[in-house]
C-alpha cells in the first residue's frame, strides 16, 4: 500500500482525533496551569537624559516617582516567577518642551520574560516640576569694621573675586539685590588676608539663607604705618641769625615693610641738610633715607624742606635814676638812699619783630638795697624779663646810702620866778 493512500485513508477520522486531542490538552493545561493576571509592584523607573536638564538650564524641583506597578498576564507557572526587576521602562528627559510641563510619559514596561504580556502600568505619566535656571553675575560688596593700632593707617581692602556668579532658579536670581562680605578686624597693624563668610540678600533686603551657605570671598588688607620726617643738618647759621621758620613738606610719610621693622621706627630721617653759616632763607629737595626692607607708599621719596633765618638786632633802652625803683630799704628813717647813676641803659638782642614789643614801662628797673649800710655801693640793675628776647647787658648802679643826723632837743630857757 503506497503512502499517500493511507493518509487518505480515512482522513476524517485523523481529524477528528487531533481536535480532540488538541481539545484534551487545551482542557489539561488550563485546569492545572491556567492563565493569570497579577500587579507586579515597585516596577523601577530607569530615567534617561538627565544632561538634557543641564543643557536647556532646567531644574527639576520636586522627588521624581521612579517606580511603577504593572499588570501583567501569563501562564500562573511563569507569573509567579516574575520580579519588579524583570522589566524595563524609562523616564526619557529630552520629552521637556517647556517649563510649564507638567507630566512626562513613560514608556511601556517590558518584560523580559517572553510569555507574559504587559496588560497595563500605573502610572502612565510622571509628575514633574520644571524651573529654568539663570546664571546671575554680582559684585561683592565688602562691609567692614576695621580699627587700625595707633599710627597705622588702612592703606586698601580688596576682594577676590570680586564678582560672584550664582546660578539657581530663574525668579530667585532675578531677586537678589547685593552680595556682602562682612569683615571686622581691631587692633589692626600689619597686612592680612582672611576668609569671609558672604551673605545673598534680595532686594528688600532680606538674607537668601539657600545661597549665603557655603559662599566664601577672600579679604586682602593692606596696611602702613605713618611716621613723622625728621630733617637732619649739620652746621650753624651764621653768626647772629636765628631761624625763624621751618617748614617740612609733607610733615609725614607712610611706610610698609616687615611688622617688627615698623613697630621699631619712630621716624624717618632725611640725607644731612648742610646750613653751615646759612645768612639768608633756604630751600631744597631732601631725599628720604629709608632703611632696608622699608619702602615709601602713597608718598614722595623725598621732602620739599624751607628754612627762613633772620637776622638778629640789637634794641637799647635808657633808664634815668628818677625811673629806677630801690627795693627792700629800711624803713626806720635811719638811712638816706640815693641813686648816683644818672642814667643806665639795657640792651636785648633778638628779632626786630619780637623787640618791638617791649617796652620801657614793662621792663620796672629796680635796685635791691637790702642788707647794705652807710656808703657807696654797685648793684645790678633788677628788671622784669620780657617773654622774647636775649639779654645783653645788664648794667650797675651806683648808691649812696647815708645816715640821718638826729635832731637836738630845744634849749632850756630861764623862767622868771614870781614870789606869791
Amino acid at each position: 500500500m503506497k503512502m499517500s493512500n493511507w493518509f487518505k485513508k480515512d482522513l476524517k477520522t485523523k481529524i477528528i482525533a487531533l481536535l480532540l486531542a488538541l481539545l484534551f490538552w487545551l482542557y489539561v493545561s488550563n485546569v492545572t496551569n491556567p492563565f493569570r493576571s497579577v500587579i507586579i509592584y515597585n516596577v523601577p523607573v530607569t530615567v534617561i537624559n538627565e544632561e538634557y536638564l543641564d543643557q536647556n538650564d532646567y531644574t527639576i524641583k520636586n522627588t521624581l516617582r521612579t517606580f511603577i506597578d504593572v499588570t501583567i498576564r501569563g501562564r500562573q507557572d511563569v507569573v509567579d516567577k516574575v520580579r519588579s526587576t524583570d522589566f524595563e521602562t524609562k523616564l526619557d528627559l529630552s520629552q521637556i518642551q517647556s517649563v510649564n510641563d507638567k507630566k512626562l510619559k513613560l514608556s511601556e514596561p517590558e518584560c523580559l520574560l517572553k510569555e507574559v504580556t504587559v496588560e497595563s502600568y500605573n502610572p502612565p505619566e510622571i509628575d514633574i516640576q520644571l524651573a529654568r535656571n539663570k546664571i546671575g553675575t554680582f559684585e561683592v560688596e565688602l562691609v567692614s569694621s576695621i580699627k587700625m593700632k595707633p599710627g597705622y593707617v588702612l592703606l586698601n581692602a580688596t576682594v577676590s573675586p570680586e564678582r560672584i556668579q550664582i546660578m539657581n532658579e530663574e525668579a530667585t536670581i532675578d531677586s537678589i539685590g547685593s552680595i556682602k562680605a562682612f569683615l571686622e578686624l581691631t587692633e589692626l597693624d600689619r597686612d592680612t588676608v582672611k576668609q569671609v563668610q558672604c551673605k545673598v540678600y534680595n532686594k528688600s533686603g532680606k538674607e537668601i539663607a539657600s545661597l549665603s551657605r557655603d559662599l566664601m570671598v577672600r579679604v586682602s588688607v593692606e596696611t602702613a604705618k605713618e611716621v613723622p620726617v625728621s630733617l637732619v643738618t649739620r652746621g650753624r647759621l651764621a653768626t647772629n641769625y636765628i631761624e625763624t621758620q621751618r617748614i617740612i613738606e609733607p610733615m609725614k610719610v607712610l611706610i610698609t615693610g616687615p611688622a617688627d621693622v615698623l613697630d621699631s621706627m619712630k621716624d624717618i630721617k632725611t640725607e644731612q641738610v648742610d646750613i653751615e653759616r646759612i645768612s639768608g632763607n633756604f630751600s631744597a629737595s631732601v631725599p628720604l633715607v629709608v632703611p632696608e626692607g622699608v619702602k615709601i607708599v602713597n608718598s614722595p621719596n623725598e621732602i620739599n624742606v624751607r628754612i627762613d633765618v633772620e637776622k638778629l638786632v640789637t634794641k637799647s633802652f635808657q633808664f634815668g635814676k628818677d625811673n629806677i625803683s630801690i627795693l627792700n630799704a629800711q624803713n626806720d628813717g635811719t638811712l638816706i638812699y640815693e641813686i648816683i647813676s644818672d642814667r643806665v641803659q639795657v640792651q636785648f638782642r633778638g628779632r626786630q619783630a619780637d623787640l618791638d614789643e617791649i617796652v620801657n614801662s614793662s621792663l620796672k628797673p629796680a635796685v635791691d638795697v637790702s642788707n647794705l649800710g652807710e656808703g657807696v655801693h654797685r648793684r645790678q640793675l633788677s628788671i622784669t624779663m620780657p617773654n622774647k628776647g636775649t639779654l645783653v647787658q645788664r648794667p650797675n648802679v651806683e648808691i649812696k646810702i647815708t645816715k640821718t643826723v638826729p635832731e637836738l632837743p630845744p634849749e632850756d630857757e630861764d623862767i622868771p620866778v614870781t614870789n606869791p
